[in-house]
C-alpha cells in the first residue's frame, strides 16, 4: 500500500490541517458568504484539537472524558477546566478567552444542529477572535508559530481581511462617540469581544459585528446580564416528574429559577447548606422521638 492510501496525524498535526482549511474557506467567503460557516466549523475543530494536544502532551489519557473508561474524548470546555487544574496543567485562561470559546462553540452548534443567521461581519469578528486565541495558545503552549503553517499568500490575504475588520471597529467606536452613548451602556460584545455592544435605550446590538442579544435583569441581584449568560438552577431543586408534569417538593425559597453566573454559584451553595440543615434537623427529630 502506498503512502497516499493512508494518513496518520497527531492531534497537533490534525489541528493544523483544520486551521489551514479554515483559512482557505475564509478567503473564499470574501466573495461567497456561505463559506463562513465552513471556516468557523474548521476553526473550532482546530481549537478543540489544540486543547487536546496540550492535554495529551501532559498525558494521553487526559484527552478522554472518563479516564477510567477511555472511550469518548472530552469537550472544549471540559478540556479548559482540566488544563486549568493546578494538579494537571496549571494553565490560565482569561474570562474573555472563555467567552470567545463559548461563543464560537455556540455558532458551531447553530451551524451543525439548527438553522442559523449571521452577517459577514458577525462571522468575521467571531472567526478572528478565535483565530487569535488559537494562534496565541499554540505559540505559548505548543511551541508552534501559526504564521509558519499557513501558505504565505493566504496569510497575507488573511491579514488584509483582519485590517478591514479593524476599520469596522474604528468606525463603530466613532459612531458611539458621535451618538454620545454613555460608557456605562457600552459593553464587550459576547461575539467579537470588542467594546462596541450598545445597550442604551434597549438597542442591544454590537456596532461592529451586528450581533444582537437581549440584555436582562437578574432577579436575584438586579444586575443586567446578557440573556445567554443566564443559567438555570432548576435541576438543583427537589422535584419529581409524575404523569407528564413536574412536581416541586422543595424550592428552597426560590421562585425564579434562573440567575446570572455570580448568583447561581451563591444559590447553589445556599441550597446545599439548606439541605444539610434540613437533614440535621430530621436526624435530630428522629433522635428525640426514639428517646422520648
Amino acid at each position: 500500500m502506498s503512502n497516499t492510501d493512508s494518513i496518520d496525524l497527531s492531534l497537533l498535526e490534525n489541528s493544523h490541517a483544520f486551521l489551514n482549511e479554515a483559512v482557505a474557506k475564509v478567503l473564499v467567503a470574501t466573495s461567497d458568504i456561505r463559506h463562513w460557516q465552513f471556516a468557523i466549523l474548521n476553526l473550532v475543530q482546530s481549537l478543540e484539537l489544540s486543547l487536546k494536544a496540550a492535554l495529551s502532551a501532559i498525558h494521553p489519557i487526559l484527552v478522554y472524558e472518563d479516564i477510567d473508561n477511555p472511550k469518548n474524548s472530552l469537550s472544549s470546555i471540559r478540556a479548559i477546566q482540566r488544563l486549568e487544574n493546578p494538579k494537571i496543567g496549571g494553565f490560565t485562561f482569561s474570562d474573555r478567552d472563555k467567552t470567545r470559546i463559548r461563543s464560537a462553540i455556540k455558532v458551531r452548534n447553530e451551524v451543525t444542529h439548527s438553522g442559523f443567521n449571521f452577517t459577514g461581519q458577525h462571522a468575521a469578528a467571531n472567526f478572528f477572535e478565535i483565530f487569535a486565541f488559537v494562534s496565541d495558545f499554540q505559540r505559548r503552549r505548543l511551541n508552534t508559530d501559526v504564521a509558519d503553517l499557513i501558505p504565505s499568500e493566504n496569510f497575507q490575504q488573511l491579514l488584509q481581511i483582519r485590517r478591514l475588520l479593524d476599520e469596522l471597529v474604528l468606525r463603530a467606536k466613532n459612531r458611539i462617540a458621535e451618538e454620545e452613548v454613555d460608557g456605562k451602556f457600552v459593553w464587550a460584545c459576547p461575539n467579537c469581544g470588542e467594546d462596541t455592544f450598545v445597550i442604551e435605550d434597549g438597542a442591544d446590538i454590537c456596532y461592529v459585528c451586528s450581533h444582537a442579544e437581549a440584555v436582562v435583569e437578574c432577579a436575584h441581584c438586579e444586575q443586567l446580564n446578557f440573556e445567554s449568560a443566564m443559567e438555570s438552577f432548576f435541576e438543583s431543586l427537589d422535584t419529581d416528574y409524575d404523569e407528564g408534569r413536574t412536581v416541586m417538593h422543595n424550592s428552597y425559597g426560590y421562585s425564579n429559577f434562573e440567575a446570572c453566573p455570580d448568583c447561581v454559584s451563591k444559590i447553589m451553595r445556599d441550597i446545599q447548606e439548606q439541605r444539610v440543615q434540613e437533614e440535621f434537623h430530621r436526624l435530630e427529630e428522629e433522635y428525640h422521638h426514639r428517646n422520648a
